[in-house]
């Protein structure tokens, strides 16, 4: 898996890098990738993947977050997708801790002190799975009736050292977990 970390300019996330091939078609990457990048987050109605969202009108919206868009080819259904949602969710909890951070996973959503830090979605397009998580750097501009925080309001001030330090965690996991996938045998 290719990481980009884009540390030089701010992007914006309004749903639509959930597409496929959005990292090809802007970054040249080609293949399994995982971006991680900063900026707003305000996902048009159009965008919005997860149906109970939908339903509900629900706005998903913060004036600063990381965000890492995740890509991979080698298996496309909606059951993998939702498992490496959930274990990179889960990573992403353990290097939080490495921040001295207590956190709580529920499903695919990391809270800490009961509120909420992060969004996630994952789906499959016809040729791959996609999967966007989003980290609040600040709890500022967030829907309301939503209790949220950010990473800086947990002493994380060095948001550059954090998209980087999680961006490679995220693809060792990845690594770690397709090449266990590749040592063992089929059982008699």
């Amino acid at each position: 898996m290719e990481l980009l970390v884009v540390k030089d300019k701010r992007i914006d996330y309004d749903g639509s890098a959930i597409q496929s091939h959005w990292v090809y078609r802007n970054f040249g990457i080609l293949g399994n990738s995982l971006v991680v990048f900063r900026g707003k987050c305000d996902v048009k109605v159009e965008e919005m993947i997860d149906i109970e969202d939908l339903r509900q009108s629900k706005e998903i919206k913060s004036d600063d977050m990381v965000h890492y868009i995740i890509e991979v080819f080698d298996l496309v259904n909606t059951l993998f997708a939702s498992t490496l949602q959930k274990l990179f969710i889960a990573k992403l909890c353990e290097v939080l801790e490495e921040y001295g951070v207590k956190t709580s996973r529920k499903g695919d959503d990391i809270y800490v002190n009961g509120k909420k830090l992060s969004i996630s979605i994952a789906t499959v397009s016809p040729v791959s799975v996609k999967i966007h998580i989003g980290i609040n750097v600040e709890a500022k501009g967030i829907p309301e009736g939503v209790d949220a925080i950010g990473l800086k309001e947990l002493g994380i001030t060095d948001v550059e050292d954090f998209m980087e330090r999680t961006g490679k965690a995220l693809v060792a996991e990845f690594e770690k977990v397709k090449k266990d996938s590749l040592k063992v045998r089929w059982a008699q």
